[in-house]
């Protein structure tokens, strides 16, 4: 049923466009046949232009590889110095107590000042 359905949409709309075609006026299919003809007389585009194209990826294929080599942080440490362990960092890390973080909080108290002030209520409602 579906596929009556589809070959009559087609069968109308080829009828449709086969009406439209004979209405187009001759001078414009003149036109047309002749833009078409010299398109096809017209060789295809040469290689070197697309070699261009190759070589400027290339190129920036090879400057982002430099640029990412370079990065700072990547030279290797200087042979006098030593590299801290992951055991010397985390110990400098337990070191650092928890009550240190509150420490900025503690010496702003307009912070608190400004917490119970009105306006941060409403701030926070919006």
């Amino acid at each position: 049923m579906n596929d009556k359905r589809q070959d009559d949409f087609d069968r109308s709309m080829r009828a449709l466009h086969a009406q439209a075609v004979e209405q187009v006026p001759s001078r414009t299919l003149y036109a047309l046949r002749v833009r078409r003809e010299n398109a096809a007389k017209t060789p295809a585009r040469p290689l070197h232009r697309a070699a261009g194209w190759w070589l400027a990826a290339a190129c920036a294929a090879v400057f982002a590889l430099a640029i990412g080599l370079r990065q700072p942080g990547l030279e290797p440490a200087p042979a006098g110095e030593s590299v801290p362990t992951l055991a010397a960092a985390t110990e400098a890390v337990e070191a650092a107590t928890y009550d240190e973080g509150f420490a900025a909080l503690d010496e702003d108290p307009d912070l608190f000042l400004w917490l119970a002030a009105q306006d941060s209520q409403i701030l926070a409602m919006e």
